[in-house]
This record gives C-alpha cells, structure tokens and sequence, in this order.
C-alpha cells in the first residue's frame, strides 16, 4: 500500500485543515476499496481552535489531521497532494524532493514545477473547501454528515461568512447547500466559529504574528502577511508598540522585506494594516496614508485603517505583487 499525503500550507488555518481532511476522504472513495493507494490527511502546524472546536461538534476528531511525518534516510520520496496552496515558500519543508501529485487550489499560481503532468485544480473561489464540495457535486459521491460540517466552516471562515470579496455565488450556493445538510444557520454559525476563535486564547503578538502567516516570493523580495480576524480590535489596539517591536523581530529573523499583520474586524468589515520592512512598498500597494506607530521610534512601523479590505489574498497579497 502506497500512501499519498494530503496537506495544506504552513501556519495552516481552517480551510487548510479541513480541506486536507475531507479531500483525502473523498480521494480513498473514488479511489475504490481496491486500490493499493491510500490518501492520508496531513497537516504543517497546529490545528486552530476554531478547527478543533467544528471537528468535535460534528463528532469527527478521529478525522483532524497528523502531522506530515519526516520521510525515512533512504525512502522513496513522499508522494503528495496540496490543498490551499501551490507555493514553495508555503509548503513542507524538502518539498522540492517530494512528488507532487496532485494540487487543488484557490490562490494565485506560485511556481510550483512537477516533472511529470499532474492533476492541477485552481478556481477563484473563496475557498479550498468549495473546491472540495464541487468535487464531491461533480462524482455524486456520498459526503459525510461531518464532512458536511466542517466544509461549511470553512467556507465561512474563508469567506469572513460571505463579506470578503473573494465570495462568489458559487461559494453562496455552497454555504447554502452545506447549511441545509447540517441544519444551522450560516450566520449563526459563523459567528460562533469566530467567537471561538477570539476567545480561545488570550492576544499573544508574538503567537498572532506566526499564526496562519504566508509568505511569498516575488522578483526577489521576500514578503510575509499575517491576518488576523476577530469581532473586536480592542486587544490589537492595546498592543500597538509590541505588534510593531515583534513584527521588526521577526522580519529580521526571517529575512523578509516587508511584513504586514492585517487584522481584521469582522463586524465593521475593514482591516487595519500594520507594516514593517519596506514601507515605500507598502504605501505604493496601497495608495494609504501610513502612520507611525511608536511615537519614539517613527521608523519601527506603520499602520493605516484600511475599510473593506477583508481578503489577503485578493486585496492585501495581490497589491503588494502588483506594485
């Protein structure tokens, strides 16, 4: 039996690991009880509380993925399928000497390079876990009550429960169709998936500032972006010196450029973007008037009120390559 990994990015947030879980579930059923493939759910970081928290309320735990384990000295290379990403930088750590084999994908193409023809899905939608429903509408393949579950979360947290602008109306009819097989209201439970997420624990910069953080590679430049989302501002706004201190930190540590930490409000539907590194690039990405935050060291970092921006990867992430 030959096992194929099944993993999201780095730092992985909800849609990463839900999509890794399900995906390889629907990959072993039209695989057949035949194969000798097995699709095994794998994961790159820690399982966010908001993903544990839909997992158990849908009796699903047994399914939260594994970590991706370290390949053996002399083994054959690690067979696997990316969700949610298509970017070294994001990815495993040796997934150069790995064998991709498959990628499903929301995000913009990053340079990935196979050596043979692969199946390669990637369709501007809110989330991974829509791509994953799809496929599961597509094969009429029986889904899971859990899988149900945890793919509606997903697309909820994805899609800032349908306020960012990477929503589309496929993603409308997802949630929709989801919604009705588990029997919640979207919102409702969207706003619990949230809830959980703030409260699970206390505002940590220098936890926040590693947690779901992507990084990109563009002509040389190394970027990093960290997005935040809460239903209140109030403990960012009470870190201001610390976030821009840990920010510089970590920029330094890691080589990279520029440095943002969006963190977003849900209920006003707007982010405020705190940066550090190149800020020149940063104002030209956003046309904002960026202000200092440490009145005694105006040159640490920045941050601007940004109202409607709620997707990094369409409105944050996008800007800063285009520029």
């Amino acid at each position: 039996m030959t096992n194929i990994y099944v993993f999201g990015h780095k730092n992985p947030d909800n849609d990463s690991i839900v999509s890794a879980a399900v995906y390889a579930e629907f990959l072993n059923y039209a695989a057949g009880d035949d194969s000798d493939v097995n699709y095994v759910a794998a994961r790159l970081g820690d399982i966010p509380p908001e993903t544990r928290h839909v997992f158990e309320r849908f009796d699903a735990t047994d399914m939260l993925p594994e970590m991706l384990p370290e390949p053996a000295p002399g083994a054959e290379p690690l067979k696997v399928v990316l969700v949610d990403h298509n970017e070294y930088a994001q990815s495993a750590d040796g997934i150069r000497d790995m064998e991709i084999v498959e990628v499903l994908d929301h995000h913009r193409l990053g340079g990935i390079e196979t050596a043979a023809p692969i199946s390669f899905m990637c369709l501007p939608y809110g989330s991974t876990a829509t791509l994953v429903t799809i496929q599961y509408m597509d094969t009429e393949a029986p889904m899971p009550h859990w899988a149900a579950g945890v793919l509606l979360s997903a697309v909820l947290t994805d899609t800032v429960i349908m306020k960012s602008p990477t929503t589309t109306d496929v993603d409308r009819d997802i949630i929709e169709l989801l919604a009705s097989a588990v029997e919640v209201d979207p919102q409702e439970f969207g706003l619990e998936l949230f809830k959980v997420r703030s409260e699970a624990t206390p505002f940590e910069p220098s936890a926040i500032l590693q947690t779901d953080l992507k990084e990109y590679d563009k002509d040389g430049a190394k970027i990093a972006i960290v997005q935040y989302e809460s239903a209140t501002l109030d403990p960012v706004d009470a870190a201001r010196d610390v976030i821009v201190e840990e920010m510089n930190k970590l920029a330094a540590e890691n080589g990279w450029d520029l440095f943002v930490f969006m963190a977003t409000d849900i209920i006003k539907e707007g982010s405020e973007l705190f940066v550090a590194g190149d800020l020149d690039l940063a104002r030209k990405a956003f046309d904002a008037d960026f202000a200092p935050v440490m009145a005694a060291d105006p040159f640490k970092g920045a941050s601007a009120w940004m109202p409607g921006v709620l997707s990094r990867k369409k409105q944050v992430a996008a800007a800063i390559m285009d520029a």
